[in-house]
């Protein structure tokens, strides 16, 4: 699936994703004018990272359910 198909809950986990790859990059505060991701700016998300960044950023990329925490297939060995 494209980025612009993924679900709110997945690309919420993508932004969280975005600004962690920005910040071991040490391009955060350029970019997004932030020092460091704390819980605040996490509840934030959607104000913090538009939409339209994550789409320009991930274009041309396929996911898959598994890519995304919130999505992925449980296994549990027996």
């Amino acid at each position: 699936m494209t980025v612009q198909e993924l679900s709110r809950e997945q690309l919420t986990e993508l932004k969280e994703h975005y600004l962690v790859e920005l910040d071991n990059e040490g391009t955060l505060e350029e970019i997004t004018g932030l020092d460091a991701i704390y819980y605040g700016v996490l509840a934030d998300i959607d104000e913090v990272v538009p939409d339209e960044v994550i789409f320009d950023h991930y274009d041309g990329i396929d996911f898959v359910e598994d890519d995304f925490f919130c999505t992925a297939g449980c296994y549990t060995e027996v």
